[in-house]
């Protein structure tokens, strides 16, 4: 029935009496209430203009028992056209095709047979007439009882659709309460995206929902929560599909029973999803190269490509200050990483380096060093590395960066040794800031 303002009204739903043919289905009332519960709103109550109920006792039913003072019901007028039932042979009645697919064929009615045996139809069908025969539109789990009951005749409406989308519609919304697995929730899913995409084309470009709000609603609507939820499950029920037919024994074939056997419940889709969903790829860390202090490299990249450098300070995990050989002594570069790359045939030790590195400054080779021989890229620990060897031969603005550069190198430690030996009263703030002030002028001076 249509509802337009002047036939909704609101209405006690204890003075509404309900007619001795009329009963509720206990597990229909159960959904009611839920539905109630999670959108507010309660499935449409529809009275005579005297009050006496005419359709939807389980809504009427539920409303008393959410202690409902008043509820809005749609008043059939008697003026309107009544509904015509007619009384159909239960041989002519064919399921419909899209029922089967979304629902299954081998649904156990023995229960609902033995119910309308002992209290006869509580419910009429809705038929589509289709030639001499008719196909169910609501009604599907009722033919397959009286057939067992051995009932010949129906009591049915009968109803033509504007539109495939329409029809289809009507039969999700008939089986909106029925207790339904994770599969034919699913599948509903799928049908109803189909129903909503056709109804996009016919709005001719009119504003409608967005995509991601389409498959929230859709997927609220049939019981699978939220879009990403129901993606899972189409994803699981797609996989069930592939899998069938796979041979006995088969890893396909297992994988579609453990699948069928999860999906059959009526929650629990992260269960199913857990046994297709893609294994993440393998966690391969790259050991990204980093230079070592007082290491000749080549510069690869930047205005000094082509250039070789001697690492100095390395100052961050990115970059470090280099001298570029040719340069003046005192001149240093801030280079990233990623603009050099590690000589093919470096030194074998850090003291045959330095030694290259004084001979080629035409220091000789009887400089003082402060740092341990040791195997290049090795190394000692951080906090055991002492200062760089310094050219205190230097004047000017080199010896101020060879001093700088080798006080850096001190350890918190070594630092507070040596500053203690120039000012015994220094803190440990005081040392913090010194060390801090050589760091930043130093590397203002390379920039």
């Amino acid at each position: 029935m249509t509802q337009t303002i002047e036939n909704l009204k609101g209405w006690n739903p204890y003075e509404i009496t309900i007619p001795n043919n009329l009963s509720a289905d206990e597990n229909l009332v159960s959904k009611v209430i839920s539905s109630f519960q999670t959108d507010g709103v309660i499935p449409n109550i529809v009275v005579n203009e005297s009050g006496e109920l005419v359709e939807g006792v389980e809504s009427l039913e539920a409303a008393k028992r959410l202690e409902q003072k008043m509820v809005m019901v749609v008043i059939a007028s008697s003026a309107k056209p009544q509904i015509n039932i007619k009384w159909i042979p239960i041989e002519l009645l064919d399921p419909h095709p899209i029922n089967a697919q979304i629902y299954g064929e081998s649904e156990d009615v023995t229960a609902l047979a033995e119910s309308i045996t002992l209290n006869g139809l509580q419910e009429i069908f809705t038929l589509k007439p289709v030639d001499n025969r008719y196909t169910t539109i609501h009604g599907h789990r009722r033919r397959l009882a009286c057939l067992k009951a051995g009932i010949k005749v129906v009591p049915a409406k009968l109803e033509n659709f504007p539109t495939m989308e329409d029809e289809i519609a009507a039969l999700l919304a008939g089986n909106e309460y029925r207790e339904k697995t994770i599969e034919q929730k699913s599948r509903e899913y799928l049908v109803w995206l189909e129903i909503e995409k056709e109804r996009a084309k016919s709005r001719c470009g009119r504003p409608g929902e967005g995509q991601g709000a389409t498959r929230d609603i859709i997927a609220k609507r049939v019981g699978l929560g939220s879009g990403v939820n129901a993606e899972h499950a189409i994803a699981c029920v797609k996989t069930l599909d592939e899998t069938k037919g796979a041979p006995d024994g088969s890893v396909r074939h297992q994988q579609h029973e453990q699948l069928k056997q999860l999906l059959s419940r009526t929650r629990g889709v992260d269960a199913a999803y857990k046994l297709i969903k893609p294994e993440p790829p393998p966690n391969k860390t790259v050991q990204r190269w980093t230079p070592k202090e007082f290491e000749r490299v080549k510069i690869i990249n930047g205005p000094h490509k082509g250039a070789i450098a001697v690492v100095r300070i390395i100052t961050g995990p990115f970059s470090s200050i280099c001298y570029i050989e040719g340069d003046p002594e005192d001149k240093r570069h801030q280079i990233a990483f990623n603009q050099m790359e590690a000589l093919p045939t470096p030194p074998t030790s850090v003291t045959q380096e330095l030694n290259q590195k004084q001979q080629s400054l035409g220091f000789g080779s009887k400089r003082s060093q402060l740092l341990p021989e040791v195997s290049r890229n090795v190394g000692p620990p951080v906090e055991q590395q002492s200062s760089s060897i310094t050219n205190l031969n230097a004047t000017g603005d080199v010896l101020v960066t060879e001093v700088a550069i080798a006080l850096l190198k001190l350890t918190s430690k070594q630092l507070h040794e040596v500053m203690c030996k120039v000012q015994p009263e220094l803190s440990g703030a005081q040392l913090e800031a010194i060390w801090k002030a050589l760091e930043k002028s130093l590397a203002h001076k390379a920039a």
